[in-house]
Order: structure tokens, then C-alpha cells, then sequence
């Protein structure tokens, strides 16, 4: 933003013009954290709130696919989770990272969704096996053995295995943050990974399992 120059004093008062002051630019949005953009939220911006949207939204969409049978279920739980976000944005404490909330949302969702198929057994009944949304392997792209790791991953794991391993090495989770997203504890999430490797080395082999690598510190 171009420097505001008031106008000088005239010489009769005896007076030195005012200093020029420089106002600072306003950071773009794409340049402020998770947790910055929903302060602003919390302040009451709409467009940090859709900045938000466009940098969660396939992530999240991603998580959920390994949280519930189908990927329209994955996305209607993904446009959901939003809605509960912006209406309780006031909860969010900025001190915690804004990512963890999230999808912690987003689980509590696919709970409760998961719940009420168990309830509505003939809808269950029906349903078709898992469905990968064509870019669920994204993040292995042009990688054939990560593709691979990947596909073995929603193939062979059980669906808290899943969304472990999706957090931990797509997300790039903190053990504890894992265990809050999955209301579990640190312990209880670091046997689901050792178990979720075990099965993944069963079913690929140790050298084809590198993506999901555990020697990392939480």
C-alpha cells in the first residue's frame, strides 16, 4: 500500500510538517496460518472462513473416504463438517492447532454416521464395497510402488488402521493429535500404527512399505 502523505503545515503556525506515516500491507490470506485465518473467523470473516474451505477441503475429503463405506458419503460428511465448524467456530481454542479440531469434526461425523448405518440394517446390506475416489492415491501420484502401498492400505487395514496411518503419514500428525482426532490414547494409537505396518509388510514386503515408515519422532 503507497505511503499516505498529509499535508504539509504552512510556515505562518510554526510548525514542522507531520511525519509520513506507512501503513502496513495486509497480509494475503493464502500467506496466514490455519490458525491466524480462524481468528479471523472467530472475528467474524467470511473470506478467511472460505480460505479455510479451499485448504481443507480435499484433504478432508480424503481422511473421510477411509472413515465411511462410500465417497458420497465422504462428501456429504465433508460439506458437514464445515457447517459445524463455522457454527462453532467460537469453541476453537487458536492455542491448539486449527487442523486437529477439524478433523476431529469430521470423526465425531463419521461415527455417528457409521452408528446410524448399523441401524439401518437394510441400507447396509446394500451397500457396495469401499469406493476409492479417483484421487484418493493422490498423494502417490506418478509413483507406482507408493500407489501400491496405498492401495494395500485401504485394501488390508481395518478402518481405525486406515485413518491412523492416513493421519500419520499424509497428514503429518503428532501421535497426540492422532489420539484426539480418534478419541483414543498415545499408547492406543502407536499399537494401531505398529499393527497397521505388520499387516501392510505381511501383505507387500518390508521394502515396499517406505511410505509409511514409522522412524519419525511424535
Amino acid at each position: 500500500m503507497a505511503a499516505l502523505c498529509p499535508a504539509p503545515r504552512s510556515k505562518a503556525d510554526g510548525r514542522a510538517p507531520a511525519p509520513m506515516t506507512t501503513l502496513a500491507a495486509e497480509p494475503a490470506l493464502g500467506d496466514l496460518s490455519a490458525e491466524d485465518l480462524a481468528r479471523r473467523v472467530q472475528r467474524g470473516s467470511s473470506a478467511c472462513f472460505a480460505a479455510l474451505v479451499g485448504r481443507f477441503e480435499r484433504r478432508l475429503y480424503n481422511f473421510l473416504l477411509r472413515r465411511v463405506p462410500t465417497a458420497a458419503d465422504a462428501e456429504d460428511l465433508t460439506q458437514e463438517t464445515f457447517v459445524r465448524a463455522w457454527r462453532r467456530i467460537e469453541t476453537y481454542d487458536p492455542r491448539r492447532t486449527f487442523s486437529t479440531w477439524l478433523f476431529t469434526i469430521a470423526a465425531r461425523l463419521a461415527s455417528s454416521h457409521r452408528r446410524g448405518l448399523g441401524r439401518d440394517t437394510r441400507r447396509a446390506a446394500s451397500l457396495p464395497a469401499r469406493t476409492t475416489a479417483p484421487d484418493a492415491h493422490a498423494v502417490s501420484e506418478g509413483h507406482e510402488r507408493g500407489s501400491r502401498v496405498w492401495r494395500a492400505v485401504d485394501e488390508v487395514l481395518g478402518e481405525d488402521q486406515r485413518a491412523a496411518v492416513w493421519l500419520r503419514y499424509v497428514e503429518d500428525m503428532p501421535i497426540g493429535d492422532i489420539a484426539r482426532v480418534l478419541g483414543k490414547t498415545s499408547v492406543a494409537v502407536r499399537v494401531t500404527l505398529f499393527r497397521a505396518r505388520r499387516a501392510l509388510a505381511e501383505r507387500l514386503g518390508d521394502d515396499e512399505t517406505g511410505a509409511v515408515d514409522d522412524r519419525r519422532s511424535a
